[in-house]
């Protein structure tokens, strides 16, 4: 029993510390924290999103807090270390709920600042994202509003390990507001997503295939002629103009899509208008050959 209420008592310090930092240190954007024993003391981390209002002028309020909680806690040599949270803080959900709270006592309305919050977070890669705003939203009386988008999971084991939940208080004149945030995190595994492992063998095999796939489909490529008398299907060019091409040795539609509109013109017979339409049209009368 000694030792079940040795982990009660931790854990109530635990969550009586963390309330304690989440009002001295509001308006930095706390997004969380952790506590270590250590042979030299108690180490906490705290992960803010504005380190230097944690920190204070030459460190005074980061020395005020560690002498708060070593007085208040009974926590032997508190040692605070600071983590800026940078490119993460749209991703903490506990960062995320304080800003919502705090764009709605600067007089967001509740609609606007909840879509363009869980649109942040959805750009930053978040699997799925829940919002939650109660209180007195619009009239005299108590009302919910939800937003939700992307996958999200409500309760069970799967619900713990990969949702990330937040809560603030927004004071407004007509009333206190609470802000839930509920975040899935990009690097979330379900239980039910799963990935097949391919042996090494089959995937040679299968990479081989495809490699004589594109080999063939190359070599038929090159293979492939078109027989020049294809060319009097073109409007405009008649059978004359083929027989002018066949006596310049050109027997291909591919040798004559090779050429350009000035050595087209330069064989006897070939006008400029007719090298034009030939250079024009050449590449759709291939296709539909092909």
């Amino acid at each position: 029993m000694a030792g079940e209420r040795k982990f009660i008592r931790e854990n109530t310090n635990r969550i009586l510390i963390k309330e304690f930092l989440i009002k001295k240190i509001e308006g930095a954007g706390f997004g969380g924290m952790s506590i270590q024993r250590t042979p030299m003391g108690t180490r906490i981390n705290i992960l803010v999103e504005r380190p230097g209002m944690v920190i204070g002028k030459g460190g005074s309020k980061i020395k005020e807090i560690t002498a708060d909680i070593r007085d208040k806690f009974n926590v032997e040599n508190p040692q605070i270390e600071i983590q800026e949270a940078g490119s993460r803080a749209s991703l903490n959900a506990q960062i995320m709920a304080e800003k919502l709270a705090e764009a709605l006592e600067r007089g967001w309305h509740f609609r606007r600042a909840g879509h363009s919050t869980i649109r942040r977070i959805m750009m930053s890669g978040a699997k799925g994202c829940q919002i939650i705003i109660a209180g007195k939203l619009t009239g005299a009386r108590h009302r919910t509003e939800k937003f939700t988008q992307g996958h999200v999971k409500y309760c069970g084991e799967t619900a713990k390990e990969v949702m990330d939940r937040g809560f603030a208080i927004a004071k407004l004149k007509a009333g206190v507001l609470g802000v839930k945030v509920g975040i899935m995190r990009p690097d979330a595994k379900l239980p039910d997503e799963i990935t097949i492992k391919v042996p090494e063998k089959e995937k040679e095999k299968e990479e081989t295939k495809e490699t004589k796939k594109t080999e063939d489909k190359q070599e038929s490529k090159k293979e492939k002629k078109t027989d020049i008398k294809k060319l009097a299907e073109m409007q405009g060019v008649g059978p004359s103009i083929v027989k002018k091409f066949k006596k310049a040795g050109i027997k291909t539609l591919e040798e004559l899509y090779e050429m350009d509109v000035d050595g087209l013109s330069d064989i006897n017979g070939i006008g400029g208008k007719t090298a034009e339409t030939i250079v024009k049209n050449l590449k759709k009368l291939l296709e539909e050959v092909a």
